[in-house]
C-alpha cells in the first residue's frame, strides 16, 4: 500500500538539551485517517511541525508523497496542509480574501468554484464578506480549515481541530473529513476528544516523551482492552508509558 508520509529515525533535540522526538519511525498510509494520541508535551505538535517545515529536525528523514520534506521542500509542502491549534488570522481582511490568499501562497490560480465549495463545506459561505475579526472563535476555526483545504492537499494535518468548538461544528467538520477520505485525502489527526478517534480513526499511534511506542489498527488496539472505550484505554496507556 502506498504511503503518504514516511518518517525514518526522526530526532529533535532543542537548544538546552530537551529531546522532543526520539528516533521516531512512522508510515501513514494513503487515504487513511491516522490518529496520534499523547499527552500535552508528548511530541505530537513537534512531529507535525517537522513534517510541515515549521521545525527543523536534528536528524532523520521525512518523505511526503514521495518528496523529501527538506531537500525537495517545495514539492513536499505543495502536497500537504495544516490546521494548527492556534488561531492565527489577519483580522482586517474578509473570510473570502483569507482563503484566496491561502491558495495564492501555494502559487495556485484563483478558483471561484473551489472557494464556494470549501466555504459551504465549513458553513461559512454566508460569512464570506465578513472580516475575520467579526467572527466567533468557532467560526475562526472553520476559516483555518477552509484555508487548509484551498491547497487541495493530499495529506491534511488536523492538530486538535475541534478544541473549543461547538457540537454543530464538530459534526460538520467530521462530515467533511469523511468526504475528504472518500475522495482519497490522507488525514493525520491529533485530538483529546477520544470519542472522535474511536469513531473515525483507521489506525492509532501513541507517543510519550518523544517516543512513538506503537502504531496499531484501531480494532486491534480496542481488542487488547475488551469492553473498554478508547478513553479508558488512553488512561491505561498514560500509566504504562
Amino acid at each position: 500500500m502506498k504511503n503518504s508520509l514516511e518518517i525514518t529515525n526522526l530526532n529533535k533535540i532543542y537548544d538546552g538539551g530537551h529531546t522532543a522526538l526520539s528516533d521516531v519511525n512512522l508510515q501513514v498510509r494513503s487515504g487513511e485517517i491516522f490518529c496520534l494520541l499523547g499527552a500535552n508535551g508528548a511530541g505530537k505538535t513537534t512531529l507535525i511541525n517537522s513534517v510541515c517545515g515549521i521545525v527543523q529536525p536534528t536528524s532523520g528523514t521525512i518523505s511526503v508523497c514521495g518528496h523529501d520534506a527538506w531537500s525537495d521542500y517545495r514539492s513536499a509542502r505543495s502536497k500537504l496542509s495544516l490546521v494548527p491549534q492556534e488561531i492565527m488570522l489577519d483580522p482586517f481582511i474578509t473570510v473570502l480574501e483569507t482563503i484566496r490568499l491561502a491558495r495564492g501562497y501555494f502559487g495556485k490560480k484563483t478558483d471561484h468554484d473551489l472557494e464556494e465549495k470549501v466555504l459551504k463545506s465549513v458553513g461559512l459561505w454566508e460569512k464570506k464578506d465578513s472580516k475575520t475579526a467579526q467572527l466567533s472563535g468557532g467560526m475562526k476555526r472553520r476559516v483555518l480549515i477552509a484555508k487548509a483545504l484551498m491547497n487541495e492537499p493530499e495529506l491534511l494535518f488536523l492538530d486538535e481541530p475541534t478544541a473549543g468548538v461547538d457540537v454543530e461544528l464538530r459534526r460538520s467538520m467530521w462530515d467533511m473529513v469523511k468526504q475528504l477520505k472518500s475522495d482519497g485525502t490522507t488525514v493525520f489527526l491529533t485530538t483529546h476528544y477520544l470519542e472522535e478517534a474511536e469513531r473515525y480513526a483507521d489506525r492509532i499511534g501513541y507517543i510519550a516523551n518523544g517516543v512513538l511506542h506503537f502504531v496499531k489498527k484501531k480494532e486491534e488496539l480496542m481488542a487488547e482492552y475488551p469492553g473498554k472505550s478508547l478513553e479508558d484505554i488512553y488512561v491505561e496507556l498514560t500509566k504504562k508509558y
